[in-house]
């Protein structure tokens, strides 16, 4: 039996019921949709000390499914919700060499809103991506999130940079590319599209302030071109209150900068990124204060029917130490088996200077499928 006769079979049963309790089906139900994916992936590293390979779900686009539904309550605005579970298992983000088993939050809350949306725009509340999210991927090679991209710590941050006596530090201390904030609890607000242009704002829970304009065009000649920037200030979200009352901040910082992405025609495309965030009361491991650090990317990308390939470059500034600096250089590919099955492979040199001591290069191999349904 298909689904569908499945779902004609239970629709029957349940108005059935209805009838015989006396209780009439209602005439607006919401429309209402199932979704998900699963994204799995391998990473074989070696990290100038030793080697290993994990199994892993992939962080940056993980497994997931999620419920969604709206309804028009009249010809002006709809309303709507969204409800989306992560089930990513030994995430990627935190693998490193040598350790073995699951990691990682196997179940967590991705989204769990409610909206309202017309010709006003959009409000949103619940959880969410916060109004600036993503701003840091504008990328239209089609590897953001399945191996290239500015993305690198959502791969692989769990990796150490080595030195002769041991693990230094993981990779997601040195190495971002600050990308606003995601998965909060949140009121948002985004504008209609204006000739391609947009601006999000949200704020989030620890009085958290996120705004994003964003602007994309196709022009006449068939080049493609978009842009995103942000502005952030974390607020209080990390705010502690120790035993005695006290209450102590940490990590609090201001955000700027964004990405942008150009496609053209032939399938050639190009796409960068710069993000830059300014601390306060916030210290490095050693006890120095941290002050600012800023992230920068860039790549070149060629689409061909079903393939898809990149090469890229990243660095991170003074995020570890006040001079520290970590590199990623490497290339990726995707094909699309078909439209729901994407397969990738990447491979990335990382390099990193100025961690209090001296760190090993790191040299892997990072691979996946990700298969859409419904």
């Amino acid at each position: 039996m298909s689904i569908k006769a499945q779902y004609a079979g239970l629709a029957t049963g349940l108005v059935s019921m209805a009838t015989v309790f006396g209780v009439a089906p209602a005439a607006h139900a919401f429309d209402f949709k199932l979704s998900g994916q699963v994204n799995r992936a391998i990473i074989a590293a070696d990290n100038g000390k030793s080697s290993g390979v994990g199994f892993v779900d992939n962080h940056s686009s993980n497994t997931r499914f999620g419920f969604s539904g709206s309804q028009d309550v009249n010809p002006n605005y709809s309303i709507g919700f969204d409800y989306v579970i992560g089930l990513g298992d030994n995430q990627s983000s935190n693998y490193d060499i040598n350790h073995s088993g699951s990691s990682g939050v196997g179940i967590q809350n991705r989204q769990a809103n409610v909206y309202l949306k017309g010709d006003f725009g959009k409000f949103t509340l619940g959880k969410q991506d916060g109004a600036a999210n993503s701003t840091s991927k504008v990328d239209y090679s089609g590897l953001t999130d399945l191996g290239g991209g500015s993305v690198v710590d959502d791969y692989f941050g769990g990796l150490s940079f080595v030195n002769g006596a041991g693990a230094i530090t993981s990779v997601k201390n040195v190495y971002s590319n600050f990308d606003a904030l995601s998965r909060v609890n949140a009121i948002r607000y985004d504008t209609p599209n204006f000739n391609g242009a947009t601006l999000s704002l949200s704020y989030d829970e620890g009085q958290a302030i996120e705004v994003a304009p964003r602007y994309e065009h196709k022009f006449a000649d068939g080049v493609k071109f978009g842009a995103a920037l942000d502005y952030v200030d974390s607020g209080q979200r990390n705010q502690t209150v120790t035993p005695t009352g006290r209450t102590t901040s940490g990590n609090s910082f201001k955000e700027y900068g964004g990405s942008a992405s150009v496609l053209l025609p032939s399938g050639l495309n190009f796409f960068a990124q710069y993000k830059r965030r300014n601390y306060s009361n916030t210290t490095y491991s050693n006890g120095n204060s941290l002050n600012n650090a800023q992230s920068y990317s860039g790549g070149i990308g060629y689409i061909i029917g079903k393939n898809h390939f990149q090469g890229f470059f990243g660095q991170t500034d003074d995020l570890y130490t006040s001079n520290s600096q970590a590199r990623n250089y490497g290339v990726a590919y995707r094909y699309d088996l078909m439209k729901a099955v994407n397969m990738y492979a990447s491979y990335h040199h990382l390099t990193a200077n100025n961690l209090d001591t001296n760190a090993k290069d790191i040299n892997l191999v990072f691979a996946g499928v990700r298969v859409k349904f419904f």
